[in-house]
């Protein structure tokens, strides 16, 4: 049986001979990029390689060895001598490869695979490859670390929006509520001094008639006060609606009713609902719909005695003197 000589200069018989070893690298090792290939000087230079080789030789046998780190698997040579040349940049010249063949392949031995490995290059290779794996996962972890860092920005940035929206809720209701409590002062000191002319009016009347005939009790006097002006009303069904529906989030129409039953409650006193309203939004109470109708309980129980004691007629018949009254302009 005719045998054949390999690359390394060792016999292996086609059939029955030595079987060949497994590669020395797996088939995924693959460094291609990885710009850096170790070289131990004592090794290479103390070597047969180093001392029996020519120039030709030796340039190409050091460009074998990079080519072979960076094919896959790594630490590799396809086994065509075409391919060789090539890699040995011989190009076509065939029969200059030959010529330097042997001994640019030393250290080479072919595997079962067919392919031409070096031992010492494929165990450097496992070596970058491993090292290369870590650092893959390396990046990896810092891609994911990235990632989960981008989404906590972009949570912020949404927590920020949604802060800001919420404080430009809080700066309308304050907005609405200051431009109410403006004018709900300038018609309250509206009201102020017409109800001081009116008060001037009636204690001047009251006083100019004959003394009043005593009685055996005095008598409780319901006064009934003039009809709000146009414009409290217009302001509580106005600015009113917009403060009540800001401060309890209640929706526009069942505002009205609930503003209509509170109207009913003051005695279809604008003025009044009015100020009680401006006071909520001062206040700002917990639960101003509670706050709004206990305030208006409070006021309208003791509406009608402080107005006795506002007009000054605590001590004064107010039927006594208006019948005196009449009978002196011949009525």
């Amino acid at each position: 049986m005719q045998a054949r000589r390999t690359a390394h200069g060792r016999d292996h018989s086609r059939g029955g001979g030595m079987s060949k070893p497994e590669p020395l690298t797996p088939e995924y090792c693959d460094l291609r990029g990885y710009e850096f290939m170790p070289l131990f000087g004592h090794k290479l230079f103390a070597s047969e390689f180093y001392t029996e080789a020519s120039a030709d030789e030796f340039r190409a046998g050091l460009r074998l060895w990079w080519a072979a780190w960076n094919q896959v698997p790594a630490g590799s040579l396809p086994n065509s001598d075409r391919a060789l040349a090539t890699l040995a940049d011989f190009g076509r010249d065939i029969e200059a490869w030959q010529d330097v063949k042997e001994r640019a392949l030393h250290g080479f031995i072919e595997c079962s695979d067919g392919r031409l490995y070096h031992p010492m290059i494929c165990a450097e290779a496992i070596d970058s490859y491993e090292e290369r794996l870590r650092k893959s996962k390396r990046r990896n972890d810092d891609k994911e670390r990235l990632k989960q860092w981008r989404e906590m920005r972009r949570n912020q940035e949404r927590n920020a929006s949604h802060a800001d929206d919420t404080e430009a809720d809080e700066t309308e209701v304050k907005r609405v509520s200051s431009a109410y409590q403006t004018e709900e002062r300038n018609a309250f000191v509206q009201r102020a001094a017409r109800r001081d002319r009116d008060r001037d009016s009636n204690t001047h009347s009251l006083r100019s008639c004959d003394a009043a005939s005593p009685v055996a009790e005095k008598q409780t006097v319901a006064v009934i006060p003039p009809d709000p002006p146009l414009d409290a009303r217009t302001a509580l069904f106005r600015t009113g609606v917009a403060t009540v529906h800001a401060m309890t989030g209640i929706p526009g129409a069942k505002v009205r009713t609930l503003i209509g039953k509170w109207l009913r409650d003051c005695g279809d006193d604008c003025a009044m609902l009015n100020d009680i309203i401006a006071h909520a939004a001062d206040t700002r109470p917990a639960e101003p719909q509670a706050f709004i109708a206990g305030s208006i309980r409070h006021r309208t129980a003791s509406d009608f005695r402080q107005l006795e004691t506002n007009w000054g007629l605590d001590e004064v018949d107010i039927d006594a003197a208006l019948r005196d009254h009449e009978r002196a302009l011949g009525l």
